[in-house]
C-alpha cells in the first residue's frame, strides 16, 4: 500500500503487544500519521526511517526503546511536526536528542506519571508552538531552556502537582498566548519577568493562585484569568 497516509494500531488485549517487522515502514513513503496504542516498540534501525511522517501518537505504549538517550530521533523522524505521548509509564526522562527535531510544532506529554526530567536544551525547538506537560506529577521543575521557545503559543502544565515554580526568564516567551496551570498548588510566586508576556491573553488557574496574576492585570490589560471551578460529583451516592 504505497499510498497509505495513516496507520492506526490499537491493541485491545490485557497486556502490551510487541511490534515486529517495522522495516516495512520503508515501503510506506507517503505515511503521514502513525497511532500506536498499548504496544511495546522495539528498537528501530536507521534503515526504517520514516522520512515523511508528520504526526505520531504513542498511547499506553512501552517507549524506552524508541525514546532512549541513544536513539537519534531527528534521523528517524526528520519531518515530524507533532508528537503525542500519553499514559506511557516507562518514560522517566525526555531524551536530549528530541531537541534536534527542529520541525516539531506540537509536543504533548500527558499522564506520564514517571516523567521527572526535561532536557536542558529544549529551547532549540524553535518551531514549537504547543507544549503540553499535563498530569505529570513527578515533574518538579521546568528546564530554563523552555524560555527560548520564541514561537510557543500554548503552555499546559495543569495537574503537575509537584511543580514548584515557573522559570525566571518566563517573560522571554514573546509569542505565548495561553497558560494552563490549574491544580499546580505548589506554585506560590510568579517570576518578575511574567509582566513582559505581552502576547498573553488567557491564564487558567485555581482560585488559590489567581491573585498572583491579578496583580499583573494593570500591566497586561488584555489578560483574562479563568479560575477553574472545583466540581464535586455526588452521583455515586445513588449507585
Amino acid at each position: 500500500m504505497p499510498r497509505l497516509r495513516a496507520l492506526i494500531v490499537i491493541n485491545h488485549g490485557s497486556s502490551s503487544a510487541v511490534l515486529k517487522n517495522h522495516s516495512i515502514f520503508t515501503n510506506l513513503p507517503n505515511l503521514r500519521s502513525l497511532w500506536l496504542e498499548k504496544v511495546t516498540i522495539p528498537p528501530i534501525s536507521k534503515a526504517s526511517i520514516l522520512k515523511n511522517l508528520r504526526k505520531i501518537s504513542l498511547v499506553l505504549c512501552k517507549v524506552k526503546n524508541i525514546l532512549g538517550q541513544s536513539v537519534e530521533l531527528p534521523q528517524l523522524f526528520p519531518c515530524l511536526s507533532e508528537l503525542t505521548i500519553d499514559h506511557c509509564d516507562d518514560l522517566f526522562e525526555l531524551p536530549s536528542t528530541i531537541c534536534g527535531m527542529y520541525s516539531l510544532k506540537s509536543l504533548s506529554i500527558t499522564n506520564c506519571h514517571s516523567l521527572y526530567q526535561l532536557p536542558a536544551d529544549l529551547g532549540k525547538l524553535k518551531s514549537l508552538q504547543t507544549l503540553r506537560l499535563y498530569a505529570c506529577p513527578t515533574l518538579k521543575m521546568l528546564s530554563p531552556g523552555i524560555c527560548e521557545l520564541v514561537r510557543l503559543k500554548y503552555l499546559d502544565i495543569a495537574q503537575c502537582v509537584n511543580l514548584a515554580c515557573l522559570p525566571e526568564s518566563l517573560g522571554k516567551l514573546e509569542s505565548l498566548e495561553k497558560i494552563d496551570m490549574s491544580e499546580c498548588s505548589q506554585i506560590r510566586d510568579l517570576p518578575r519577568s511574567a509582566s513582559s508576556l505581552q502576547s498573553l491573553r488567557r491564564v487558567v488557574c485555581d482560585e488559590e493562585v489567581s491573585w498572583l496574576w491579578r496583580d499583573m492585570e494593570k500591566a497586561m490589560p488584555d489578560l483574562h484569568i479563568q479560575v477553574t471551578e472545583k466540581c464535586f460529583d455526588m452521583d455515586w451516592i445513588n449507585e
